[in-house]
């Protein structure tokens, strides 16, 4: 698998909204960005990993990038494609858009990391965007782009803003939070996971996180995780790589950071009990 590493030097005035094909195919890297993204999974599957979250973009699926969010992404397979939505939320057509579907975008969709599955909605039209993207520089391609731009970006926020109806509930149910997180404890569920097992929307979920414990819902189950496995560390003789897996963790030096940043010691410094 081919790593590449992409140093983010873009200045996000200047970032042009776009719609643009991605091949991903077997290559990963980390990044990050100084403008918002939408990645819509074509076709094969493509992993994107945050500091505090995870998920898989397949067809259909829908990713949601704030922006200066560091992630890596690495494709499954050759036929990893994504179409990206590179959005400046200054545009005004980005703007625009913002006043009809009645949202904020950095404030909802780009709170946080989160994805969604519009399978049903979305399919129909991801062959109908590759074919026009694959159109070229014609005299028309950037009408067509916008063109794009507005139509996944309705769908998107129509989806978001109409998942958002329901009353909120006074509180989370933490025996089914707390549950599905130790559940998944070696791969954190998803926003939408979360919020799909607690019947409400991802935005009601980050809502109620943020009244209740002034955490996002990833800072929650991160939190969650990490004191889980400092039980693990301390009452059991599990490796701190094994405990690290176990728990999440791409590898040991990224739980190691994680740790240190939360509980203020390292991991090992637990296990030895200094």
């Amino acid at each position: 698998m081919l790593r590449i590493v992409i140093p983010d030097e873009e200045d996000a005035s200047m970032i042009v909204t776009q719609a643009r094909k991605n091949v991903i195919a077997t290559h990963a890297g980390e990044h990050l960005h100084s403008y918002p993204q939408i990645l819509i999974g074509v076709a094969g599957e493509t992993r994107c990993e945050f500091e505090n979250s995870a998920a898989r973009v397949a067809r259909g699926s829908v990713l949601m990038v704030p922006h200066s969010a560091k992630h890596s992404y690495a494709g499954q397979g050759e036929d990893s494609e994504l179409l990206v939505l590179d959005l400046n939320l200054a545009d005004e057509l980005v703007r625009s858009l913002e006043t009809e579907c009645s949202l904020s975008f950095h404030e909802t969709l780009f709170s946080s990391p989160q994805s969604v599955e519009l399978a049903g909605e979305i399919q129909p039209l991801l062959d109908f965007a590759g074919h026009q993207l694959a159109q070229g520089n014609t005299g028309l391609y950037r009408v067509v782009n916008q063109q794009l731009v507005t139509l996944f970006l309705t769908l998107i926020s129509q989806h978001y803003a109409g998942s958002s109806r329901e009353p909120l509930p006074p509180s989370l149910r933490l025996d089914v939070l707390d549950q599905l997180i130790d559940n998944s404890l070696d791969e954190p569920p998803a926003n939408q996971v979360l919020a799909d097992a607690l019947h409400i929307s991802e935005s009601h979920l980050y809502y109620l996180c943020r009244k209740q414990f002034g955490l996002t819902p990833q800072q929650y189950a991160s939190a969650r995780r990490l004191n889980r496995a400092r039980t693990c560390l301390q009452q059991t003789r599990m490796s701190v790589t094994q405990v690290a897996l176990e728990h999440g963790f791409s590898d040991t030096a990224a739980f190691s950071r994680a740790y240190k940043r939360f509980f203020g010691r390292s991991p090992r410094q637990d296990r030895d009990g200094n």
